[in-house]
Formats: C-alpha cells, sequence, structure tokens
C-alpha cells in the first residue's frame, strides 16, 4: 500500500462488494463476512486490482447461479435455499487465491508467474460453477469416468454444453481478471491470458474426476474438492507462465 487512497479503495470497495452480494442472496451473512476477510488479505498482499479480479468471479457466479433460477428450486439441483452461497463455499474457492496472494507478498518479486496462479485457481472456480449452474440443462449427461449416461447432477457428470458454458464463463473471468492485474495493454495481444483459461479448464475437469472417483464414495468433500482443484489450477497457470 502506497498512499491512504490505495488504504481506502482496499477497505472500502470489496466492503461494498460482498454487501452487494448479500443483499443480492448470492451470499449468505457469515460468507460475506468471510469474503470480505479474505479480500482485504489479498488487497493488503498485492492492491486493489486483484481484490477486483477476486469479487470477478461471484460476479459471473452470480449471472449463471440467478439464469433460470425457479426452475433450478423446483428441480432440486441450486445451492443453498436460493443458489446462495455459505461460508464452506466461500473456503473452498478462496484459500488458495488467498494463499498465492500471501505468497506474492512473502516473496517480495512481485511475480507475474503468482499472479498467474491467482487469476488461474479463481479461473477453476469459475468454470466449475458455471458448468454446475448450466449443465443441468444438458440433453445428455455422461459420468467423466466411464462415459455412460447419467441424469443430471451427480458429481463427475459432464456434457457437451456444460463444457462449451463452463469454457465461456473460464474466457470471461481470464479476460477481465487479467485487464484488472496485468492492465489490457500488456500481452493480451498475444492471447497469454488464455494460460488462465487452459489452467482453470484443466482444474475444472479435474473436479469432475476427483467428484467421481474420490467425492462420490466419500473419501472427500465438496468443498475440499474445490480447494484442491483450484490449486491444481494455480500450479498449472504458474508451470504455463513459466513455459510461455
Amino acid at each position: 500500500m502506497n498512499n491512504i487512497v490505495e488504504i481506502a479503495a482496499v477497505l472500502i470497495v470489496p466492503l461494498l462488494l460482498a454487501l452487494f452480494a448479500y443483499k443480492k442472496n448470492l451470499m449468505t451473512s457469515h460468507a460475506s463476512v468471510l469474503a470480505y476477510v479474505l479480500s482485504l488479505i489479498i488487497g493488503f498482499c498485492t492492491n486493489i486490482w486483484w481484490v477486483l479480479a477476486f469479487f470477478t468471479f461471484p460476479i459471473v457466479a452470480f449471472i449463471a447461479t440467478k439464469w433460470r433460477l425457479k426452475e433450478k428450486v423446483e428441480r432440486g439441483f441450486q445451492e443453498g435455499k436460493k443458489g446462495e452461497r455459505h461460508v464452506m463455499n466461500i473456503l473452498g474457492v478462496g484459500i488458495i487465491p488467498t494463499a498465492v496472494a500471501l505468497a506474492y507478498a512473502v516473496t517480495g518479486e512481485n511475480s507475474s508467474y503468482l499472479a498467474v496462479a491467482f487469476l488461474s485457481a479463481l479461473a477453476v472456480s469459475t468454470a466449475d460453477t458455471v458448468a454446475s449452474e448450466t449443465g443441468i440443462w444438458a440433453k445428455k449427461t455422461y459420468m467423466i469416468t466411464t462415459l455412460k449416461e447419467i441424469e443430471p447432477g451427480p458429481n463427475g457428470g459432464v456434457s457437451v454444453y456444460g463444457t462449451v458454458t463452463s469454457a465461456i464463463g473460464a474466457l470471461l473471468f481470464a479476460a477481465i481478471g487479467w485487464g484488472l492485474v496485468f492492465g489490457y495493454d500488456l500481452d493480451l495481444s498475444s492471447l497469454k491470458f488464455l494460460i488462465v483459461v487452459v489452467a482453470g479448464m484443466f482444474g475444472n475437469i479435474m473436479d469432475s474426476v476427483l467428484g467421481a472417483t474420490l467425492e462420490n464414495p466419500g473419501y472427500i468433500g465438496k468443498y475440499f474438492n474445490n480447494a484442491c482443484t483450484s490449486l491444481i489450477g494455480a500450479i498449472v497457470g504458474f508451470l504455463l507462465c513459466m513455459a510461455f
């Protein structure tokens, strides 16, 4: 933090965004408080632009969640009562990006690799949320480990429709997040921001794999799966950034 304006922005902007998320039933009150706390850690470790990138995920998730919400509620496919996220949801998607932000502050090197890892972790959560919220409308759903057709809903279920919409969600997040963190005049012309999309989609696929092989049998829980695949996305994004 270089000046009072930056400090004020980090304190106030995420507070307003967290309140907005609560008022729009995107998060519960406790989840909104946790999101604000995580955003403060991220903001004081980096800057306000990382915070805005962090909140880009729930905005994209909000759009996907509210789309045809009434029908989701009728079929019992919604998150929470009306699509809202709880504390464990926020921990599952927020713990890895926050840890990356802390690593960024500790290294003191302003590593672009860690910035990409941060965005990649969030891209996984974005892709997964969009896939979950839209994939239930697919005409055909398959279990990722067997490719046998199943009913929409179970962990490990994938579809062409859900994959396409999740890719669009990851692309939208990556374009916005990259512009916020790096600026739109840096590397956007070379499409380097697509690293975030690739990492996000890879993590999303791994979410389905872990869901089918470990979550369904009860070896791990949903939120642990979210955190693991977020970490996988961060690592993939970091390594791809080093390679390219």
